[in-house]
């Protein structure tokens, strides 16, 4: 079952600070959980990880990078909206609600990484279609 990762959001889930291991122990905690997760990343990723972690996290998962210039939000939600799938992500996307009128809350899940780095979502985790 696919999932998405909003990749550049979900790296401040352990306290708000950018953790460069956060969305490679998200992609494993969904893997554990039988999906198929798919890391969206901003290209400004490389500010904030390094070549290793990234390589790292396409050994377990799929990472899509958006070009210089382009969010990684508008990969993101139109990869969603072509398959309805759930988003895991803490952003609510309001800038993009126009361009994107069938986005559906029940789309986003929200989480944390506590302690011990266990992940915790806010709702049931659903393949798609919703």
């Amino acid at each position: 079952m696919k999932i998405l990762i909003d990749g550049s959001n979900v790296l401040y889930w352990r306290g708000g600070i950018a953790d460069r291991q956060a969305p490679g122990i998200i992609a494993r905690a969904l893997i554990a959980r039988r999906f198929a997760p798919f890391v969206y990343l901003d290209h400004s990723i490389h500010r904030h990880t390094q070549t290793e972690d990234l390589a790292e996290l396409a050994r377990s998962t799929e990472v899509i990078i958006a070009p210089s210039g382009t969010p990684a939000d508008v990969l993101l939600l139109d990869a969603c909206a072509s398959g309805r799938y759930q988003i895991v992500s803490a952003d609510r996307f309001e800038v993009w609600r126009s361009e994107y009128p069938r986005m559906r809350r029940d789309w986003l899940v929200t989480g944390r990484i506590g302690k011990g780095g266990h992940v915790s979502f806010s709702k049931k985790l659903r393949s798609a279609p919703l």
